[in-house]
This record gives C-alpha cells, sequence and structure tokens, in this order.
C-alpha cells in the first residue's frame, strides 16, 4: 500500500559559526508523519488546554528555550506555569504519532563553517538511505522549514532534492505557529541539545536543573519518554 505525503517537519539549534564559545553542538531535528494520520483531536485538545492557561490558542508557539529560561514571552510567568506549558505540549506529542531524528555535530571536532554543513549533509544522507523503504512508501515528500537559517535551507535543497525520493515539495511561507508538529521540532531539538550535554560530561543549565527539578527527573520524565520516537 502506498501513503500519499510523508510530512518533514525540520529545526535547528545552535549556529553555524566556528570557533563558538557559546554553543558546543548543533542539533537538526527532523519530525516525521504521515498526513494521512488525522491528528485533528490531539491538536483540539491542546489547544483547549494552552486557552485554559490564558493563552490564545490562534497564535500561540511554544518555544521550549524561552520557557526553560524564562525569556521572552514566559519572562513574567512562574516555573510552575512554564512547567504547565511544557507539559501540554509534551502530552501532545505522546498522543501523536510521529517518528524523529536528530543530526549532532559537536563544534570541538570540526575546523569550519562548512565542516558543520558537510556533517550536517552527510547526516542527512546516511539517514535517507537507512528509512529509503519506509519513504518509498509514499508518493510525495513534503518538507516544513521556516528558512531560520539560509545554510539549512540550501542543505534541505541540496540534499533532499539529489537523492532517490519520491516527488519532494518545500512547503512555503512556513509560520510555526500553523504547525504544531513544527513546535514539536522545536521541543526535540531543545531536549536533545540537553542530552548531548549530558552525554558529554557537562551539566544541565541551573535554569534547566530547576525547571526539570534535576537532572535524574529530566531524564525520566522528558528524554526517556521522548525517546520512544527516535529512530
Amino acid at each position: 500500500m502506498t501513503n500519499e505525503t510523508l510530512n518533514i517537519f525540520v529545526d535547528e539549534s545552535g549556529i553555524f559559526k566556528y570557533p563558538d564559545s557559546l554553543s558546543r553542538f548543533y542539533i537538526l531535528s527532523l519530525v516525521l508523519h504521515n498526513q494521512s494520520q488525522d491528528i485533528s483531536r490531539p491538536i483540539a485538545d491542546l489547544s483547549r488546554s494552552v486557552a485554559d492557561l490564558g493563552f490564545d490558542p490562534d497564535d500561540f508557539v511554544f518555544h521550549a528555550g524561552p520557557i526553560i529560561r524564562k525569556e521572552d514571552g514566559y519572562a513574567l510567568l512562574s516555573r510552575h506555569w512554564r512547567s504547565r506549558v511544557f507539559d501540554r505540549m509534551m502530552t501532545f506529542a505522546r498522543n501523536v504519532d510521529f517518528r524523529y531524528h536528530c543530526i549532532s555535530v559537536d563544534k570541538r571536532f570540526v575546523t569550519s563553517a562548512e565542516n558543520i554543513a558537510e556533517r550536517l549533509r552527510n547526516g542527512l544522507y546516511s539517514f535517507i538511505d537507512s528509512q529509503s523503504e519506509m519513504v518509498r512508501q509514499f508518493k510525495k515528500v513534503k518538507v516544513y522549514y521556516d528558512c531560520g537559517q539560509s545554510a539549512v535551507t540550501n542543505l534541505l535543497h541540496e540534499t533532499l532534492s539529489s537523492v532517490r525520493l519520491p516527488s519532494v515539495e518545500f512547503a512555503q511561507n512556513v509560520k510555526p505557529s500553523q504547525y504544531k508538529l513544527f513546535q514539536v521540532a522545536d521541543l526535540i531539538c531543545t531536549v536533545k541539545l540537553m542530552e548531548q550535554k549530558l552525554a558529554h560530561g557537562d551539566s544541565l543549565t541551573i535554569s534547566e536543573e530547576r525547571f526539570f527539578g534535576g537532572t535524574r527527573a529530566f531524564k525520566r520524565n522528558i528524554l526517556r519518554k521522548l525517546s520512544r520516537k527516535e529512530i
């Protein structure tokens, strides 16, 4: 049986900069969803829950980093309130059938910004090759990226247009507020960045420790639950 469309939502964490003392890791997250699988009910549940917290569901955009660090639109909210927002998105992620993959680059082992792009490109090629049987079940692949970084936009077009895939379409004028799974990609980027730090012997920041109640709680309540959907 051939499915119609495989949606791929892409987000990134980090910048194409070397050397970079502020962000050791560059993370590219890919959230894959079979468009034929209806997710309208989980979306409606999420909209209701964020409305109950005082947000306009039509304008609400989940940004994991600012929620954790108490920045931007969350600067005036208590940790308890921000945790409730985070929990709502985690519930949505658990209730929707999707899979994800992340490509991580440790900037301590690169020599230039071009080297970062090269490692991401190789990671994309490797992932697509490993999932070729699954991808061939679809007639079309549709990619959603908000063009936040031109280097990522170019990388996606170059890579996905040059491999053996079904028809590839790139969504235009992507706004994070329009796609909940794009916001899930943001969540995954932030979580995987924290996982990479811990895996390489670094500690969570003070704000991360406070928000999640410590490293063990983060691994148990967040990382372990999301890892079930990783490929």
